[in-house]
């Protein structure tokens, strides 16, 4: 029964329009969203922590020592923290690994531009996109994580209205052409 709701077309709409809604706030208030998104980890990790550090309490009651639980309670309590006071910082791992992802990627390329070049085949141009954009890119991102943290969040949330309004755009169509929407 669920599962037949998600993929009636009315339900298709709701998401499209959910994804367009999550893709503009992405879009026009990164910071604001980077920062909500931080706050939300770090209460996750607050809740873990105190759920864990509870059951610690619990078992040292029964005399039964726990020590995996004080690691998994104090461990988490201390990323929270360091995620509030520097939510920066956590947020840059994901640019810094896009980068270095990318600089992978086009320097693995690089062997097949110069092919390309060397034997002046008619795909040189395309080759040498392909290797010398993500080389760049990726060299941006990892040279300064923290700006690209804003880059990303506005990419995704610019993907994220992108796909809500084709989503969108495909529902409407197909209740024009004569399909029941749900």
């Amino acid at each position: 029964m669920v599962i037949r709701f998600f993929w009636t077309r009315a339900a298709s709409v709701w998401i499209a329009v959910l994804y367009m809604v999550l893709g503009l706030l992405l879009l026009l208030f990164p910071d604001a969203s980077g920062r909500f998104f931080i706050r939300a980890l770090a209460a996750g990790a607050v809740l873990y922590g105190v759920v864990h550090l509870w059951r610690y309490g619990q078992s040292r009651r029964t005399a039964e020592d726990s020590p995996g639980d004080l690691f998994l309670g104090v461990l988490p309590l201390a990323f929270a923290a360091f995620a509030l006071l520097r939510p920066l910082t956590i947020l840059s791992f994901l640019p810094l690994t896009l980068g270095l992802l990318l600089l992978v990627d086009g320097l693995g390329k690089a062997p097949l531009a110069v092919w390309a070049m060397k034997r002046r085949g008619d795909d040189r141009v395309p080759q040498l996109i392909a290797c010398l954009l993500p080389i760049v890119l990726g060299g941006l991102l990892v040279a300064d994580p923290f700006q690209g943290v804003r880059a990303v969040i506005m990419v995704f949330g610019f993907a994220l209205l992108a796909d809500g309004a084709s989503d969108l755009a495909t529902a409407i169509l197909a209740r024009r052409s004569g399909g029941s929407g749900g």
